[in-house]
């Protein structure tokens, strides 16, 4: 019996890397009588550990690199530095804070995108991260059937236009990620309004931003599936890994 790779469970990594943090961020960052009113400071601490410890706990856990789990706690690292270097010592924020938060919700996805795209020319192309998994799909046995039927051509090039769909979508997310932060952030004058900004910024942005980019990637996944069977003469079962 083979081993199956350890996987993320999406809800948690929800639940850790989004909705915990949220919480941090806009309840426990305020200044008030009640107990779990900590104060900006260590509201924004506990917002950026929770999915700093989840992502290092992962690495521990599988003893891999989860590529999402990095590119969380890049993300939030670069939150933790920013937010140290927009805050004043009389609790005050930079006029640059939202500027330089949104450059960094936008830097993200465009560069991910850009890595996409030059990934193309490598031997591990991150389409095979997205879309294209080895662990869901039977590569070697799709481009033997995709050879053997003379379709190699057209399936290397539905690859490239797959990339640049996926591409795409983060170019996409950059640019509304951009705008939503500005927007959110625009009114922050202190660290207590900063912090609650910024919560909002991660739940907004997951639900007029992720979703919708959810769904452009099922999108994808189904017309990946369909372009395969056409391309190979494969049926599911024949070119998905057994689960």
């Amino acid at each position: 019996m083979t081993n199956r790779k350890e996987e993320e469970n999406t809800l948690v990594n929800i639940f850790v890397n989004v909705l915990l943090p949220i919480v941090a961020l806009s309840q426990l960052s305020k200044s008030g009588e009640k107990i779990w009113h900590i104060g900006p400071e260590l509201g924004m601490a506990v917002a950026v550990a929770f999915p700093l410890i989840y992502g290092i706990w992962f690495f521990i856990k599988t003893k891999k690199f989860n590529f999402y789990s990095v590119l969380g706690i890049i993300s939030v690292l670069l939150t933790g530095f920013i937010t140290i270097h927009v805050w004043n010592e009389d609790g005050s924020v930079k006029d640059n804070a939202a500027l330089l938060f949104a450059i960094k919700e936008a830097a993200t996805p465009l560069i991910l995108g850009a890595v996409m795209l030059y990934s193309h020319r490598t031997k591990k192309p991150l389409i095979e991260v997205f879309l294209l998994n080895p662990d869901i799909f039977d590569i070697p046995k799709i481009e033997s059937a995709a050879k053997e039927k003379g379709t190699l051509k057209e399936y290397t090039s539905f690859r490239l236009k797959l990339t640049l769909m996926f591409a795409g979508s983060f170019l996409l997310s950059s640019v509304l990620n951009f705008f939503l932060a500005m927007f959110l952030l625009d009114g922050a004058k202190d660290k207590e309004s900063y912090n609650l900004a910024v919560g909002k910024v991660m739940g907004y942005g997951y639900l007029v931003i992720g979703i919708p980019l959810m769904a452009i990637m099922i999108g994808c996944f189904i017309y990946l599936m369909k372009r395969i069977s056409s391309l190979t003469g494969l049926t599911k079962e024949e070119y998905m890994v057994p689960r």
